[in-house]
């Protein structure tokens, strides 16, 4: 049950994030900045309540926001359960952490960050993720 619901808000957050962006003239010219006509990518990650502590944090923003901005990334938004920034409108979350959506310029800049060397090495420093789903913009 647990799944499904992970799965069933997953595809709401996306047609939502995809409808926007079709609309949003900020988004299409992202999408289409590197000339190719590429759609924008969306990165939807829920973490852990867990917080790795702060010096591993540090560690990571300072080797993964570099290539994470090389790729386009963009943080879109972010909510913590339990703070007001996040907020459930139907149904019951299953995780008590962290959740945040970012864009990037194409699928292939956001696939190619994420399995880059540098990347991998980065992760590691990283909070756990309950999961992490990639979607392209639907233009």
């Amino acid at each position: 049950m647990k799944n499904k619901l992970v799965y069933v808000m997953s595809l709401l957050a996306v047609f939502a994030l995809g409808h926007f962006s079709a609309h949003w003239k900020g988004g299409v010219a992202l999408a289409q900045e590197n000339g190719k006509g590429e759609k924008a990518a969306y990165l939807i990650a829920a973490t852990s309540p867990v917080s790795a502590p702060a010096d591993r944090m540090a560690k990571y923003s300072e080797a993964a926001g570099p290539l994470a901005r090389q790729a386009g990334m963009q943080l879109l938004g972010a909510g913590q359960v339990g703070s007001g920034t996040l907020q459930v409108l139907e149904g019951k979350f299953p995780y008590q952490g962290r959740v945040a959506v970012e864009r990037f310029r194409s699928m292939k800049a956001l696939v190619d960050f994420w399995n880059s060397p540098a990347y991998q090495e980065a992760k590691k420093f990283r909070n756990e993720a309950n999961f992490i789903i990639a979607v392209e913009a639907a233009q």
